[in-house]
């Protein structure tokens, strides 16, 4: 397919490897080289039934949402400098924060909403932050335990960039898991497992924005087909927990709220793509 815009011509691939099944192939497009894999929509049960979580973290509930593409990764600080190339993440305890392969950091809900405006509009397709009963359903990937790997909290280093021993040795005040990933910060993107849907970094490396409005009680006022909550509110929701985190907010059901304007040293952004 072939895109006139912007006197260029912008050249979008559809390729990968092929998935199980006869589903579809992972969409690639050409302004950053983002990856993104198809998801197929469906209902589980949104929440924390583990008992392990919050309490806006209930009750858990049955939620159903339509198919939608993910991010194979969170957007990183190259293709971040597509849209913005002065744009830098910085460091943290003297560690960068900024090459090209880490995920793009101290990034705002509004300037990820302004990326992903732009990213549709370059291309033609559409791409926006997922929902949170999106993010929710794609980390799960079918499972219920507090994490996509098992209840094993201690197999964390096998899949996620998350606080540990190595992160001990520049902050020995925080609580980690025992394990260690062998990063201190932010690693670069898809260096750990992926979980079942063949995403990377869902949990851990670094938090992600998502759509929605952040409600303390959104799980019960929403409805159960595509929930995103939009009512009026300070904060949006966040999800994933980054390198900085221990056990408690490493989990599929945790969410926080932050301010829209806010930015931080590990939070970022992946995207999806709705026309599918």
């Amino acid at each position: 397919m072939v895109l006139k815009k912007s006197g260029r011509l912008l050249i979008l691939f559809l390729f990968a490897c092929a998935a199980p099944g006869g589903a579809q192939s992972i969409v690639t497009e050409s302004v950053t080289g983002m990856e993104f894999v198809p998801i197929k929509g469906g209902c589980y049960q949104m929440g924390d039934a583990a008992g392990d979580g919050d309490d806006n973290e209930r009750p858990v509930h049955e939620v159903c949402v339509g198919d939608f593409a993910m991010g194979k990764y969170e957007v990183t600080n190259a293709q971040y400098r597509k849209f913005r190339p002065d744009h830098h993440s910085g460091k943290s305890a003297g560690l960068s924060l900024d090459d090209d392969t880490q995920p793009v950091v101290n990034v705002s809900w509004e300037d990820a909403v302004a990326y992903a405006e732009w990213l549709s509009q370059q291309t033609g397709m559409a791409f926006r932050l997922p929902t949170e009963a999106e993010w929710e359903y794609a980390v799960r990937a079918g499972t219920s335990a507090s994490r996509f790997w098992g209840s094993d909290p201690e197999a964390a280093c096998t899949y996620a960039n998350v606080a540990d021993r190595t992160a001990r040795e520049h902050w020995a005040k925080w609580t980690t898991f025992v394990c260690d990933d062998g990063h201190a910060v932010a690693a670069p993107v898809g260096s750990f497992q992926s979980n079942g849907n063949g995403l990377y970094d869902m949990l851990g490396n670094v938090w992600e924005w998502c759509l929605d409005v952040y409600n303390y009680d959104a799980y019960e006022k929403l409805p159960k087909d595509d929930p995103v909550y939009s009512g009026s509110g300070e904060y949006r929701v966040m999800r994933g927990g980054g390198w900085s985190n221990g056990p408690l907010g490493i989990r599929s059901s945790h969410r926080v709220g932050l301010s829209p304007g806010f930015s931080h040293h590990s939070l970022g952004f992946r995207l999806v793509k709705t026309d599918t």
